[in-house]
């Protein structure tokens, strides 16, 4: 979702940043802010900051609530669903909690492409471990040999190997090609478009 569809890594970024500095009075590092794309934000918080990861969450949700008006979908991805929901069925895997996924959805008018959204506390384990992708194809009903799961980082292509499925790197959002390519994806997307143009040559 985030840095796929949505162009919301960048505040979701000002936001974990804000919760920090209220708190404890200084800024996450680059590298830090770095590390914390595509991984569920609450339970990195909780290991860097125990004892008050709580207060730090409260405080950046509340700031990210605050502007979520300004989080948009990258040019072209409304149009690639257009096509994709002739066709396929499709759902989300997030490390963003579901009830907050599906608020930025709607707020954004792509929620009701999806059939199901898989969000950080629907399973035990989150990306890169395979949980949440497994959980996703048995709420489609669908084996790994008829899904293609897209991804903008590192954790989404492991996952989706981990899964038995193949994997799509997007690299117009906030993926890095460069870095997605050390892990091998079976595809790399340059743009949404090319994802239909890859499902075509899969067929």
């Amino acid at each position: 979702m985030d840095g796929t569809l949505l162009d919301s890594e960048g505040l979701s970024s000002e936001a974990t940043d804000f919760g920090v500095h209220t708190i404890t009075g200084r800024h996450l590092t680059k590298e830090e802010n770095r590390s914390l794309t595509g991984k569920p934000v609450k339970k990195v918080l909780e290991e860097w900051f125990p004892d008050i990861s709580h207060s730090i969450y409260e405080a950046g949700i509340e700031y990210y609530r605050s502007r979520i008006n300004e989080i948009s979908s990258y040019p072209g991805i409304k149009e690639l669903l257009d096509n994709l929901n002739l066709e396929y069925r499709m759902a989300i895997v997030t490390s963003t909690h579901r009830e907050q996924a599906l608020e930025i959805l709607s707020q954004v008018g792509l929620l009701g492409y999806f059939s199901f959204i898989v969000g950080q506390d629907d399973t035990v384990m989150n990306k890169p471990d395979p949980e949440p992708v497994l959980l996703a194809m048995k709420l489609l009903k669908v084996s790994s040999e008829d899904c293609i799961f897209v991804g903008d980082q590192p954790y989404d292509i492991i996952a989706a190997h981990e899964a038995g499925l193949t994997a799509a790197a997007a690299t117009w959002g906030s993926g890095i090609r460069e870095e997605l390519e050390t892990y091998h994806p079976d595809h790399i997307l340059e743009s949404p478009g090319d994802l239909l143009e890859l499902l075509k040559k899969l067929r």
